[in-house]
Order: C-alpha cells, then structure tokens, then sequence
C-alpha cells in the first residue's frame, strides 16, 4: 500500500506555460515552481484543470511531471493530474506519473462517459489497486457533470492509498457535509478560489487552488490567519483577495483570465491554448483592478 502522505496546507494548481507558439515553456515552468516554493506552499500541483492538462498530449504530460519534479528537487512534494474519460487511461496515464516521479496524484472524476455512483466508486478503486500511489480525488460538477456522493466517499475512504479529496464544487452545503462524514478519515481541499475563508472556517485541511499563481503568499498567510483564529486579519486578506478569485472563477473559457493575471505581474504564463481565447479589453481591466485592490499591481 502506498505511504501515507501529508495533503495539508495551501497547493497552487500550477498552470502551464507555453510561449507565444503555445509549445511548452519549461524554463518558464521552472521559474514558476521556484517562486511558489519560496512564497511557502506545502506541495506543487501540475496537470490539473488550471494546467490545461486537458489540451496537452501524453508526452506531454510526461514532460511536464517531470520537470516539475526536477524543478521541485525534493523541497516540496508534487502531485500530478492523471484524470482521463476512461478507468484504463487513467490507470497507464497514473503509471506514467509515478515514473516521472510524481509523489502523489490527483484524479478527476469521469467526465463525458458519465458513470453512476457505483460506476465512480468501481472507477477509482481499480485504480487504487493498479497504481500503488497516495491519490487525491477530484470533484467538479460545473465542469463534469459528476459529483461523488457523499455516501461513495465514505466507501473510498476505506481504501488506503485514497487519502484526499478536492472539490472545487463551489457548493458550501456539500463541502461541509464532506467534512462532517469524512474530514476525519482523509484529507479534504478546497479548490473554490472565492470560498477559501468559509472552506478554512470549516476545519479543511488546506486548498488546492488556482488563485495560489498569482497570490501564493497571501493565500498562505489566509490560511495561516484562520488556523491561528486571527479573525480581522483572517478577513481583511480574504477581501483583498475576493476581486481577483471571483475574476478567475469563470465557468467558460478558463484559465485565461489565471494566465492574464499572471502575465500581468511578469510572470511566465504565456497563452492558453485553444479553444480557449484571450480575454477582451474589459476583462484585462477587471484583472487589472483586482490585482490593485489586493497591492499586487
């Protein structure tokens, strides 16, 4: 059985940079890791839906494990996205992960082949079996149209190298009963930019967040301010951030406004890649006042 592994604190769902050809930027990916391990995050996250790992092929996925693991060097963990349509592809793209290097994985649930309950139970314990690797699980209704009940959670948990879950429903009732029926047994992160502070209120264990590119340190110090019970720090950092988590908080074309954000503040983030298209002129401006209002710009 796999180690048991530590998913805590706050984990940027790292995005991929590519140049303006749209080919992957791995020296700018190594700038990237660099700067959010020395904002203080407690683990590297690549391949999720901030990632894109959606548009990039097998290869490239490879590629992008590894240098993220190479870029990384031990000073943090790194979990990889291996999430696929179907069990068989998620099992060989997990494999690969793990060979790359990965320390953990993250797996989102089926999208377009759209299983039931007990198909999404069946789903992630074949390859809890197959791939002896800690996994954290990946909920996005708004995205997939799939939400693990509450009730499958309790059944995964069971499973040893199982050990976490993000959701990124955006559904506060949800997350909070998540919490109550299995905050014990695994690990459970918020992946919603725009409800950190209530997420961190509920007892999380941390947040895998797409938010943590542009303002790693603050989403840091959020999550530091709610564990220590600063109430008015805890506060005053969630409302300089809200601007910027609810201008990226789309459900169409994402991650551009992520990969304008960080273009702005000089970072390498380059273009998404197609379908999705750049943002208009007031869209950049919303970014651009979001990131003023929190001091970033």
């Amino acid at each position: 059985m796999a180690n048991k592994m530590s998913f805590s604190g706050i984990i940027p769902a790292m995005l991929t940079p590519f140049t303006s050809s749209g080919d992957l930027d791995i020296a700018g990916l190594k700038k990237n890791v660099d700067f959010l391990i020395e904002s203080g995050v407690s683990q590297i996250m690549c391949l999720g839906s901030t990632g894109e790992a959606a548009t990039l092929t097998r290869e490239e996925c490879v590629k992008v494990t590894e240098a993220t693991v190479k870029a990384a060097n031990g000073r943090v963990p790194v979990m990889a996205g291996t999430g696929a349509t179907s069990t068989r592809e998620v099992i060989e793209r997990s494999k690969e992960a793990k060979s790359a290097g990965a320390d953990s994985i993250m797996i989102v649930t089926p999208f377009y082949e759209i299983p039931n309950q007990e198909g999404l139970y069946k789903h992630y314990a074949s390859i809890a079996e197959a791939v002896d690797i800690p996994i954290c699980l990946y909920n996005i209704p708004p995205h997939t149209q799939v939400e693990i009940a509450p009730e499958t959670l309790e059944r995964l948990a069971k499973i040893g190298n199982i050990q976490a879950l993000k959701d990124s429903s955006g559904n506060l009732s949800y997350f909070a009963e998540v919490m109550r029926r299995v905050g014990d047994k695994m690990s459970i992160l918020n992946g919603g930019d725009d409800i950190t502070l209530p997420c961190f209120a509920l007892g999380c264990h941390g947040a895998i967040l797409a938010l943590a590119n542009i303002a790693p340190r603050m989403v840091v110090d959020l999550f530091q301010a709610v564990q220590q019970q600063e109430r008015e720090n805890s506060l005053d950092i969630f409302f300089k951030l809200l601007p910027i988590a609810r201008a990226i908080s789309v459900a169409q074309n994402f991650p551009a406004p992520v990969k304008e954000a960080v273009n702005m503040l000089g970072r390498p983030a380059g273009p998404a890649r197609s379908p999705i298209v750049p943002l208009g002129n007031s869209e950049k401006e919303e970014i651009k006042k979001a990131l003023q209002h929190a001091g970033l710009f």
